[in-house]
């Protein structure tokens, strides 16, 4: 089956973004094969759809969603724009609403507007206790500490399972400033070690900033591929305002076979 592709690396969060039309119960399939491919590099798998009055939709591999993505989609939507826009509104999974992204192309860099969290969970794994911060498609789980082992994450995403459902879970391990990110997305049972999370960053900077009542807070989280920056609003207790945001590099179309049997 060929497919036309476009690869982002927002941070070294490397997305392949799948142009050619599929159907929706083929994404976990196509993703997990493309995802086997190491030339790309790639760590999630995005879907861009267009609609039927013309305007484009970005679905994530597995309903999930995500940060980076979201920023590169708007990326791509502001170069293909003959009038290259420097601020486009984009239709994800994960979010109830259209979100604002805004971009400067010169400096290569997309700023998102995230969807705010639901609310924060305790979850307690080998009597310690984490705090979750849960978003609309994903719930992030914050550890203080240099990361641990696959072992670990595990458990603590079984728990998490148990405390709240969720289509993707993340487990950020944070030290200071600098954060390595693993996402688990529930419906191709993929596992990554990721390169950065935006919504991961988000989900740190709404933990960092849950003790604080009122005002804006800005957070550099340097991670594996590169430094990601989140913005979160706050007044009286309530999250106003989430963003966040980041470099951002997009390849030219390819095309790629992948192997392929509808019945399998």
């Amino acid at each position: 089956m060929e497919l036309k592709i476009r690869v982002a690396n927002p941070a070294g969060n490397v997305t392949i973004f799948v142009i050619s039309p599929a159907k929706r119960e083929d994404y976990a399939k196509i993703s997990r094969e493309l995802l086997c491919m190491e030339e790309l590099h790639g760590e999630q798998v995005g879907f861009v759809e267009q609609k039927q009055d013309g305007s484009y939709h970005m679905e994530m591999m597995g309903g999930e969603f995500c940060g980076n993505a979201t920023r590169s989609f708007g990326y791509l939507l502001s170069l293909l724009s003959k009038e290259s826009e420097d601020e486009v509104w984009v239709d994800v999974s994960g979010s109830e609403k259209k979100l604002k992204v805004v971009l400067d192309m010169e400096k290569g860099t997309a700023r998102t507007e995230m969807p705010l969290p639901l609310e924060i969970k305790e979850i307690v794994v080998e009597e310690e206790s984490f705090s979750m911060v849960v978003f609309q498609g994903i719930c992030h789980i914050i550890v203080k500490s240099h990361p641990k082992d696959q072992e670990f994450v595990d458990k603590l995403i079984e728990k998490a399972k148990e405390v709240y459902r969720c289509d993707a879970y993340g487990v950020m391990f944070l030290e200071e400033n600098q954060m390595t990110p693993v996402v688990y997305v529930e419906s191709t049972a993929s596992m990554v070690w990721e390169s950065s999370c935006g919504s991961g960053s988000m989900g740190a900077a709404v933990y960092l900033s849950k003790d604080i009542d009122t005002g804006e807070f800005v957070y550099e989280l340097y991670q594996p591929g590169g430094m990601i920056e989140a913005y979160v609003e706050k007044e009286e207790g309530k999250v106003l305002s989430c963003k966040m945001g980041g470099p951002v590099t997009i390849s030219e179309e390819m095309k790629v076979d992948i192997r392929w049997n509808e019945g399998n």
